[in-house]
């Protein structure tokens, strides 16, 4: 299976909000996510979004917050549609990111943390290290409820 990562075109932005906020449906079939927040906040940071493909077909998301000064970039969502998972899209997706941005000295990231299959991928399989952990009571970053971990990948 071939993964490759492209550029989402303006007028693919729609699909992308949608996709993203099925991968991120809570259990209870709220979303986790805003639809009308999103573009703001992708425009706000200047986020690269990144349609992840598998062999052509749409299969997934990514959400990067590039930093050129510092070299200190963040994988703020990353997604894998639920009719994909489980076939090394992820990893294999995570890969093509790494070569895409080489000059990264510093990968950021975070996850819940009581998500053990998110656990599993960022620690054990990308290589990712647990760094902090913090919540809506963290007095740095404000989150919902959810208890979150800060993930670091030093890449040199």
């Amino acid at each position: 299976m071939t993964v490759e990562l492209v550029p989402t075109r303006f007028d693919e932005r729609e699909t992308f909000i949608a996709n993203l906020q099925a991968a991120f449906r809570r259990a209870d079939g709220t979303d986790k996510f805003h639809g009308e927040d999103l573009p703001r906040f992708f425009d706000r940071t200047n986020a690269v979004l990144l349609n992840v493909l598998a062999d052509k077909n749409l299969v997934g998301g990514a959400v990067l917050i590039l930093n050129y000064a510092t070299q200190r970039n963040k994988l703020s969502l990353f997604f894998v549609n639920a009719d994909w998972r489980n076939r090394g899209i992820g990893l294999a997706a995570w890969h093509v990111i790494e070569k895409l941005f080489p000059a990264t000295v510093v990968w950021e990231a975070s996850t819940p943390w009581q998500d053990k299959r998110n656990l599993h991928f960022y620690l054990n399989k990308c290589g990712f290290n647990a760094v902090s952990i913090y919540s809506a009571r963290h007095p740095v970053q404000s989150t919902d409820e959810e208890i979150y971990l800060a993930l670091e990948k030093i890449m040199r």
